[in-house]
């Protein structure tokens, strides 16, 4: 007897089929791909539960001026208006620009490379300095001149200084040409605009990241033999990574404590020419490619968190779902991985099971496509972290700049609605109408005013001498409008990020004096300079020696190779020259008498000029002339000793 079914039975019946087909596709858990998988639910949990995930929500949700649920659900309760007065979003974007300026508005690198103090002399190099010393005196002493030990030891010294002096300016050349080279990496690697996605991210969330050098394969032209050539080169690239993105282990409080996993969306055709690459394992990386193709979910394509965040910043997450150029989302782990792990999934030149090795990994719907030994000689990950208000126990920062300002948003936000409310009843006339009064066929007509319009009612029922009346509610726009202002005010002073620094023009008291506006900004880079001080120790000086130590290991060129040490000498000192510079603007101006000129002399003032124009990145030799030029004008001798020129008599 044949047995009938439904067309929901037969539909259910097909997407079970179809699922059991996608289970017997999934690959088989090796070892290290368990442990990376357990390593970063543990990272996902540990930062759900410490709030940090929704932290990173609610910081972006304030910068792009939207309420959450629960507040957009009282206030629509209420009624009245629900507008969103951001000044956050200003807020941040002034931080953003204050720190850009601060970093590149000056056109110069914000940090430097400078040999170490005292050059140390080799094995060879002292010996040199005693043997030319024993050669000088073995040669007075046969020519017979007296010796002295005074004398030795005097010759000895100064022999020694100058070798420090001759290698000392040999070391700086040195340094000034690796410098040179690592500025020319970092503008090819795009750090600049790394940076500056950097800086965004340091305004909005709790933590911003950074990442690189990672060192790619990229083709370039190049001009060879008088001809353009399509050549490969190993190139260094710096990329921010999302925070939402950003997973690490519990408890870490640096990027080489614990574990780091980072997810990645990988273009598939960038993928597939992963194949036979150095680490790759091309078996590996062909069957997640089949099993996205076969439409196999990944677990790393919702994450918690992610979907609010895909809203505020109006990206659509199923936008790739079955689309031929849907990018793959993979999870990269850097952490240390047991020996017997790494030899069950092939990886070479593991010689202990036991030993735990410093890895990084890529994995792939629970597939490993990747794993090779940490590339960094020094053990180094290329994860460099830091925050507005930094926290010693953990990698996410105490608090944002939407987070330091909230109190203060939700109080503009309050009176900005109750504004818009009651400018809205004052707008015009309330009615008070006697029903009693009023004809019942009237009383649909009531709330249609016009010009002329005839108010009929029963004047015998009335006990008032009007039945209509007109009435003007009462205005608070002034109160709440200097409430509002309060607030905005205080958000400079939790933040440290005052709105003159972006040029508001809207100031009284000592704001309104060019030395008053000097002094406040004085007294407001106290609170900046501790965040240039996080950027300058987390992440220029640990990125510019990564390329510094790359460059002594990889670079064939000697003459850039030397002792040297990364100095951030632009942050905190370009934040000070500006007022520097103002001091030395007033000093020329209260010397500009023939008092002080006198005292001073023209070429000390020249030196004072030379100084401001340099200040202003001016061409200062082409500004104000030379030392000889001085004197040239003047008539005075241009060498010790030399004679003044004759002065013509008329």
């Amino acid at each position: 007897m044949s047995q009938v079914k439904s067309n929901t039975e037969l539909e259910r019946e097909e997407v079970a089929a179809l699922e059991a087909k996608k289970q017997a596709n999934r690959p088989v858990l090796t070892l290290l791909a368990g442990y990376i998988q357990s390593a970063f639910s543990a990272a996902q949990q540990h930062r759900d539960t410490t709030g940090v995930t929704q932290r990173l929500i609610n910081s972006k949700r304030l910068k792009a001026g939207e309420y959450d649920d629960t507040k957009l659900a009282q206030i629509e309760q209420t009624g009245g208006s629900n507008m969103f007065f951001n000044i956050t979003e200003s807020k941040c974007e002034s931080f953003e620009a204050w720190m850009a300026d601060v970093f590149s508005g000056s056109g110069e690198r914000p940090w430097d490379l400078t040999p170490t103090p005292i050059p140390e002399l080799d094995g060879d190099e002292a010996r040199n300095v005693e043997q030319l010393t024993v050669q000088r005196f073995q040669q007075m002493q046969a020519a017979g001149q007296p010796i002295t030990p005074e004398e030795v030891q005097q010759f000895a010294c100064d022999l020694y200084d100058e070798v420090l002096r001759v290698k000392t300016e040999d070391a700086q050349e040195r340094a000034s040409r690796m410098a040179q080279k690592i500025e020319d990496q970092t503008v090819e690697g795009g750090f600049e605009d790394a940076l500056s996605d950097f800086f965004t991210d340091l305004g909005d969330y709790p933590s911003a990241i950074l990442k690189g050098p990672v060192f790619t394969k990229t083709k370039r032209l190049n001009w060879r033999n008088g001809a353009v050539a399509v050549e490969e080169e190993v190139v260094p690239h710096w990329t921010t990574v999302n925070p939402v993105n950003f997973f690490p282990g519990p408890n870490a409080r640096s990027v080489h404590e614990a574990y780091l996993c980072e997810v990645i969306d990988y273009d598939r055709g960038d993928l597939a020419n992963m194949r036979g690459q150095e680490g790759w394992n091309t078996q590996a990386i062909e069957q997640a490619l089949g099993l996205h193709a076969a439409g196999v979910s990944n677990s790393l394509d919702n994450l918690p968190g992610e979907s609010a965040m895909a809203a505020l910043e109006d990206r659509n997450m199923s936008i790739n779902s079955g689309r031929p150029e849907a990018s793959i989302r993979a999870l990269e782990f850097w952490g240390n991985v047991q020996g017997s792990m790494l030899k069950q999934w092939g990886m070479p030149g593991i010689d202990d099971d036991f030993r735990f090795y410093a890895v990084t990994c890529t994995m792939i719907n629970n597939i490993v496509v990747r794993a090779v030994m940490n590339p960094d000689p020094l053990g180094k990950r290329p994860y460099y972290v830091t925050s507005f208000i930094k926290n010693k126990n953990s990698l996410w920062g105490l608090k944002s700049i939407p987070e330091k300002m909230e109190d203060c948003q939700e109080g503009v936000n309050g009176c900005q609605r109750n504004l818009m409310d009651n400018l809205a009843f004052c707008s015009g006339p309330q009615v008070a109408a006697d029903l009693d009064a009023t004809p019942a066929a009237y009383v649909p007509t009531l709330n249609q005013q016009y010009p002329r319009k005839v108010w009929a009612y029963h004047g015998t029922k009335t006990h008032v001498n009007k039945p209509v009346d007109f009435f003007q509610p009462q205005s608070n726009a002034s109160e709440l409008i200097d409430v509002s202002d309060y607030y905005e005010k205080k958000s400079d002073d939790r933040t440290l990020i005052p709105r003159y620094v972006v040029g508001d023009q809207d100031l009284s008291g000592a704001g309104a004096t060019a030395s008053g506006l000097s002094m406040l900004m004085g007294a407001s880079s106290r609170g900046i300079k501790r965040v240039i001080k996080n950027v300058d120790k987390d992440i220029l000086r640990p990125v510019i020696y990564c390329m510094y130590v790359y460059n002594m290991l990889h670079l064939d060129d000697d003459s850039l190779k030397g002792d040297a040490q990364v100095v951030p000498r632009g942050a905190l000192a370009m934040l000070v020259r500006e007022q520097t510079q103002l001091r030395r603007q007033e000093f020329l101006s209260m010397t500009n008498n023939p008092t002080d000129l006198q005292i001073i002399g023209i070429e000390r003032r020249a030196n004072l000029l030379r100084e401001i124009a340099k200040g202003l990145d001016l061409p200062e030799d082409k500004v104000v002339p030379s030392e000889d030029e001085l004197r040239a004008r003047m008539g005075a001798p241009t060498q010790p000793g030399d004679e003044p020129a004759p002065q013509e008599e008329e």
